[in-house]
């Protein structure tokens, strides 16, 4: 009889272990191999294509700069002020700063330096800083700081004394340009009581710069009489500080500190003619 055509016989010889693995796995590990492939590829490419993001946006702010602010008390100018610098990493070159206060006042308002003086304003014992960077007409950089006043300085500016008072009663001579080879007596009073633990502290006014007299950081002390004596630098004006103690005088001033906090009261005046 003969066989039907849709059926075979084939006498094979049995399939090895090694070969049932190879049929089995080789395709799964093909597969797991395109699939790590594809992914490697992927991976490149978003690298590629971040690394591109990255040069873009460098290109397109290459003068932008980062900007941090930091504060600290302003020596010198009482309690209600405070120095903000602006910490900059980038370049520098050809940079401006203009600083904004949310209820105080910043002074200078624009500068080439890094810096302001901060004043709380009055009844206020915080406030937000802000600068904008600006170079060759655009801003590059911004940031921004909560400041606050600390309680040392809380508690000075709410204690001014009203009854005590200083005053130059022996006046050097008026010469505006002044420097190290001058030397003139200076003298005065202070008017109040308990005023021993004060100090005075001497500034001179040559080419439009206060200097402080008669050396560096000098604070001169109150005699039991409330006098006070010293030799000084001539200059155009004289003024003499009463403060508490804690106060740290700068050797060079642009504007001398008003009465508040530490300063306690001020006399200005200009040279004998």
């Amino acid at each position: 009889m003969p066989k039907s055509p849709c059926f075979f016989t084939h006498h094979a010889s049995p399939i090895t272990f090694d070969e049932l693995v190879f049929f089995i796995f080789r395709p799964l590990q093909r597969m797991i191999f395109n699939m790590r492939t594809r992914l490697c590829f992927a991976s490149q490419w978003t690298a590629l294509a971040t690394l591109g993001v990255a040069l873009f946006a460098g290109c397109g702010n290459r003068d932008a700069v980062q900007v941090r602010l930091n504060s600290r008390t302003a020596s010198g100018q009482g309690t209600m002020h405070l120095e903000i610098t602006a910490q900059v990493a980038g370049s520098q070159t050809g940079l401006r700063y203009k600083w904004f206060a949310v209820a105080g006042g910043c002074s200078p308002q624009e500068s080439e330096r890094p810096s302001t003086s901060f004043k709380f304003a009055d009844g206020a014992d915080r406030d937000r800083v802000s600068v904008e960077v600006w170079r060759d007409g655009k801003i590059v950089g911004r940031s921004q700081l909560d400041v606050k006043m600390d309680e040392l300085q809380a508690r000075l500016a709410e204690h001014i004394p009203t009854d005590v008072a200083i005053a130059i009663t022996s006046v050097p001579p008026y010469e505006p340009q002044g420097g190290p080879d001058t030397r003139a007596d200076i003298a005065g009073l202070v008017k109040g009581n308990n005023v021993s633990n004060y100090s005075v502290v001497l500034y001179a006014r040559a080419s439009e710069v206060w200097y402080i007299q008669p050396i560096a950081y000098a604070a001169l002390p109150i005699r039991p009489d409330n006098t006070w004596t010293s030799w000084t630098h001539t200059g155009s004006s004289y003024a003499a500080l009463l403060v508490r103690p804690g106060f740290e005088p700068i050797p060079r001033l642009d504007l001398l500190p008003n009465v508040g906090g530490y300063v306690v009261a001020r006399d200005v005046v200009e040279g004998k003619r």
